[in-house]
C-alpha cells in the first residue's frame, strides 16, 4: 500500500492522525490535488494526514485490513498519534468498515465518503432477509468475507460507539446501497448531498465534514 503523509507542523507533535483511503482508480496524490489536506490546515487542525491507495486487488486477496494496519495505522502511533480517524472514499470506505471490524478499538472515528456498499449480490441478500439486523441475526456475518465483516460489523451495537460519519450524493450511482448503510448509523451523522461519484462531490462532503465537526478533531 502505498502511502504520502503529511505532518503537522515542525517540531509539534499532533495526537491526531486523519488517514484518507483512495477509492479504486486514484492515487494519494489525488488528495493532494483535491485540497483535502489543505482543506484540513485552513481549519486549524493540527494533524498527520495519511494519504493512502486502495486497490480492489486488496480486496481479492484479503490483505487490504493488514494493509491498513501495517502501513497506516502503526506508523501513526510511531510517530506518536493518539487518537487515529479513517476517511474512505469509495472503495476506501468499505475498506475503513473492515478495517473497523477486526480493529475497532484502534480507532477514533470513521468518515465514510460516497462509500461504495457492497456487491450487488451482499445487498439483495440483505433485503432478503428483511433488513441488516434480521440478515445479522441469520448468521451471514461471513467471517474471512471482508464485505460481510463489514455489513455485520454495521449491524452491531458497538458500531454506534465508534463515531461512523457517512456522507453521499443523491446522483451517486451506489446512493441506494450507501442509504442503507446510513440506515445502521446514527441519524444525525448521515448526509445526503447534490452530485455525483466524483471528487467534485467529494470534496464537498470533506468540507461539510470539517466545517460540522472541527471541534470534535481539536
Amino acid at each position: 500500500m502505498r502511502t504520502l503523509v503529511e505532518t503537522a507542523a515542525e517540531g509539534r507533535r499532533p495526537g491526531l492522525a486523519l488517514a484518507l483511503l483512495s477509492g479504486t482508480y486514484s492515487e494519494p496524490e489525488d488528495f493532494v490535488r483535491e485540497g483535502f489536506p489543505a482543506a484540513v490546515r485552513s481549519h486549524g487542525i493540527e494533524a498527520d494526514i495519511v494519504m493512502a491507495g486502495v486497490s480492489a486487488a486488496h480486496f481479492a486477496d484479503g490483505s487490504i485490513v493488514e494493509r491498513i494496519r501495517s502501513h497506516v495505522v502503526l506508523p501513526a502511533r510511531e510517530r506518536g498519534c493518539e487518537r487515529i480517524w479513517l476517511v474512505g472514499i469509495s472503495l476506501g470506505g468499505l475498506a475503513a468498515l473492515s478495517f473497523a471490524a477486526r480493529h475497532e478499538d484502534d480507532l477514533d472515528g470513521i468518515v465514510l465518503l460516497a462509500p461504495y456498499p457492497a456487491t450487488r449480490d451482499l445487498l439483495r441478500e440483505v433485503d432478503a432477509a428483511g433488513g441488516l439486523a434480521q440478515w445479522k441475526s441469520q448468521g451471514h456475518a461471513g467471517e474471512g468475507d471482508l464485505e460481510r465483516e463489514a455489513w455485520s460489523w454495521l449491524a452491531g451495537a458497538r458500531a454506534h460507539r465508534l463515531p461512523v460519519h457517512c456522507y453521499l450524493a443523491s446522483g451517486d450511482r451506489f446512493a441506494s446501497g450507501q442509504r442503507r448503510m446510513g440506515e445502521a448509523l446514527d441519524e444525525r451523522r448521515v448526509h445526503e448531498l447534490p452530485g455525483g461519484h466524483d471528487w467534485s462531490s467529494w470534496g464537498r462532503m470533506w468540507q461539510a465534514f470539517l466545517d460540522e465537526s472541527k471541534g470534535a478533531l481539536q
